[in-house]
């Protein structure tokens, strides 16, 4: 099965940009495209949400869902809690637009919330030492394969899709099909690891095109008269889970006093908690942690574009109306178990002499090559030295090595031309230049060095040339010109050109007058009129033998026309 985010490597643009912004640096960059390194990945879906090529993909499981339908007789849809804050037109409208696409009913994944919030309690009153709620399977897959030391304080508990999906097929058969519909991404490699509990885990934006590609194509006999509502009932406090914080207030009052209880939501901050997670490991906290900031309402895949405040302020009005809803009274321990394990080794430890090595022969051998400018992605360029090391990055990542290589290039060969080169900005400022331009325009009486050509940067160009009308008129046009310029008793033949329009211009300066030139050019001029004399000949050679040849056929075809004997040969 494709994984639940993959890449599209024909729409990889060399950008690095999900390298950048990925957390934990899952990216594998090989042969300059960047994929998703499963292995490593917690599934937050900041690489989906920042390409800017739409090469990150969040796979599409709508299929299997329509293929789920046509072979279960019964299929019940567990709906995030978050949809409050996604979807405007009212949760019967929903209700009644998921059962057109065909299924059996709509329950609220808050009620296996629940289930879970009255097993966390149990587990804190009998409980010591801290402890981290399991809800959020990035943060579980974050902990397991990057702090394993916080990872043992995962709370034991199955999160609530896993919860709902078994308490739906307890109380409607263990035939049915059930399909999760929510924000989050990391939910369908969770329902991957659950296949007998959840079949399917469709996006919030899944659901959203799915409803939209049947729109005013709903079927009245599959929607029931009776606007049954959410099935089996309406859950309740467990309805404000989607907001960082929710989980702990939907615990209430009844959650053990000798717990201190904190939230905490966003990539960036969870992982200085739990790289600092030793410092309250034997205290009694409850840490109730969510990489989406904000919560769930946040989530990658949640189909709107609403301000988070607005989406919040939405849950939060329904939240009120559930508040008093009646809650489960009752805990089936069977539906709460639950398996975290996943052992990965997130990359390998190098010695101080390696990670040397690998600066080295990334080109950063002194400290002023080690910039730390996060170009490639990396925050510092020993963390890139050991994504080298791991076969996850490449040397063409370092911008400011390719900067330096192709700077390189670039004056190499502006100092190995027998001739003048001079490169001028739209300000008629000279970017660069090499030495025989100042031996043609300066007259410098000594050999220019680098220093002098350095402080030849940034001067104007009509300090060195007569006029600049030619640099202008291409900068707006990409053509080349050739204009002979005579200075200084000297000759020159200048070829002008475009490099960045509106931005940068060139040209190359020749000294015709020089007498190795005069003689390249006598030699020219003889091999041209060579050339065209030759080619006369061929013509007139053509020419004569296509007559000779017309009036040998005449004349042939005037003795075939006479009869034997009427015409005798001399």
């Amino acid at each position: 099965m494709i994984p639940a985010i993959y890449t599209e490597k024909t729409q990889c643009r060399d950008c690095y940009k999900c390298v950048r912004h990925c957390p934990v640096k899952a990216i594998r960059v090989e042969e300059s495209s960047a994929t998703v390194d499963h292995d490593l990945c917690i599934f937050c879906g900041r690489c989906v949400d920042v390409c800017p090529a739409g090469a990150k993909k969040v796979r599409n499981d709508i299929p299997r869902a329509k293929q789920l339908l046509s072979i279960r007789e019964k299929v019940y849809v567990s709906l995030a809690p978050s949809y409050a804050a996604v979807f405007t037109d009212g949760e019967q409208i929903l209700i009644d637009k998921l059962k057109s696409l065909g299924f059996t009913g709509v329950s609220e994944t808050a009620i296996g919330a629940e289930i879970v919030s009255l097993e966390q309690k149990r587990q804190l009153h009998n409980g010591s030492g801290a402890c981290i709620s399991s809800a959020c399977p990035s943060v579980r897959l974050l902990a397991q394969r990057y702090f394993p030391d916080a990872a043992k304080k995962i709370s034991g508990i199955t999160s609530p899709m896993i919860a709902h999906g078994r308490y739906l097929r307890r109380l409607y058969g263990e035939d049915i099909g059930v399909v999760f519909i929510g924000p989050c991404i990391a939910k369908k490699t969770e329902a991957d690891q659950y296949p007998d509990t959840v079949d399917v885990a469709l996006t919030f934006k899944e659901a959203a095109a799915w409803i939209g590609e049947c729109d005013g194509m709903i079927k009245a006999d599959r929607i029931s008269a009776e606007k049954t509502g959410f099935v089996p009932f309406k859950a309740g406090k467990a309805s404000l889970y989607p907001v960082d914080g929710g989980m702990i207030r939907s615990m209430g009052n009844s959650a053990p006093e000798n717990y201190r209880y904190f939230h905490q939501s966003g990539t960036a901050q969870l992982m200085d908690t739990l790289r600092h997670f030793s410092e309250i490991d034997e205290e009694n906290y409850f840490l109730e942690l969510m990489t989406c900031e904000g919560g769930c309402i946040n989530g990658p895949v949640s189909h709107t574009d609403e301000a988070s405040i607005t989406r919040r302020a939405r849950l939060f009005d329904t939240w009120e109306q559930r508040e008093s809803c009646s809650s489960l009274d009752f805990l089936p321990a069977d539906l709460i178990d639950s398996r975290w394990n996943i052992p990965v080794t997130p990359g390998g430890a190098y010695t101080h002499e390696e990670i040397e090595d690998a600066l080295n022969a990334l080109g950063k051998i002194s400290r002023e090559d080690r910039k730390n400018c996060g170009g490639c992605g990396y925050p510092t360029c020993e963390e890139f030295a050991r994504a080298f090391l791991d076969g996850k990055a490449e040397k063409e990542m370092c911008v400011t090595e390719m900067r330096k290589i192709a700077q390189n290039k670039v004056t190499a060969l502006l100092h190995t031309i027998p001739m003048g080169v001079v490169i001028a900005d739209e300000k008629m400022h000279i970017v660069e230049c090499n030495r025989n331009f100042l031996d043609l325009f300066a007259q410098i009486p000594f050999e220019p060095d680098l220093e002098v050509l350095k402080r030849v940067e940034g001067k104007s160009l009509s300090s060195f040339l007569p006029e600049t009308d030619a640099f202008r008129n291409l900068l707006e046009r990409s053509e080349t010109m050739e204009k002979i310029i005579q200075i200084d008793g000297k000759v020159m033949r200048g070829n002008f050109f475009q490099i960045q329009k509106g931005r940068l211009v060139g040209a190359v300066f020749q000294d015709i007058t020089a007498p190795a030139v005069k003689r390249e050019m006598v030699v020219k001029k003889a091999e041209e009129v060579i050339r065209k004399n030759l080619e006369s000949v061929q013509q007139i050679a053509g020419l004569l033998g296509e007559n000779a040849a017309e009036t040998e056929i005449i004349l042939n075809s005037l003795i075939d026309s006479f009869e034997p004997g009427e015409f005798r040969r001399s």
